[in-house]
């Protein structure tokens, strides 16, 4: 095997077991063979992306009426794969980002001994010039759709009522009805 494989195995690994997560959409039916039906949710575990279709554990048919934005706890299976356990007491939070931009460092001339004197050693880094830039949202966040957007989404009427919407710092990103 490569050396890339041995570091994603490595890495599957020493990922945590359990994690506190938000739903993000309602339980969706994933598969079913007739007699045995497994439903999914998106999980959003605070992280720049959410989880895609996690699959409910089969154990606990409370979890089908885990609404949106309900904090959930999942456990990692042996194959790697996440599922939802149970309900948690804990969800991620939001997920801020400041861009921060510092001015070059100044190091002088380092080739030359300029003694014991503070006054003439040369500056490591000078104050000021700290830019601090506008906060940026990333947070997700799982709703309904209220009329007013499906209105100025032009999409009254074509799109069912109670239908959810993925927002990302307030920005829609995903309709699921």
């Amino acid at each position: 095997m490569s050396t890339l494989t041995y570091i994603t195995q490595a890495e599957i690994k020493n990922a945590a077991k359990e994690l506190d997560g938000k739903v993000l959409t309602r339980p969706a039916l994933l598969v079913t063979d007739g007699l045995a039906m497994l439903y999914a949710v998106d999980v959003d575990i605070g992280q720049i992306n959410p989880l895609k279709n996690v699959p409910i554990a089969r154990a606990n048919r409370n979890l089908l009426y885990a609404e949106v934005g309900a904090a959930v706890r999942l456990r990692r299976s042996e194959s790697g794969r996440y599922e939802v356990v149970g309900f948690s007491q804990e969800q991620p939070g939001s997920f801020f980002r400041i861009p921060v931009t510092f001015p070059s460092f100044t190091f002088g001339n380092a080739g030359i001994i300029t003694g014991i004197n503070p006054a003439s050693t040369p500056s490591v880094f000078q104050s000021g010039g700290i830019v601090i830039g506008t906060p940026i949202d990333n947070s997700l966040v799982g709703r309904p759709l209220t009329y007013e957007e499906f209105s100025q989404l032009g999409i009254y009427g074509l799109t069912p009522y109670g239908a959810t919407g993925i927002f990302k710092g307030g920005v829609l990103q995903e309709i699921y009805s």
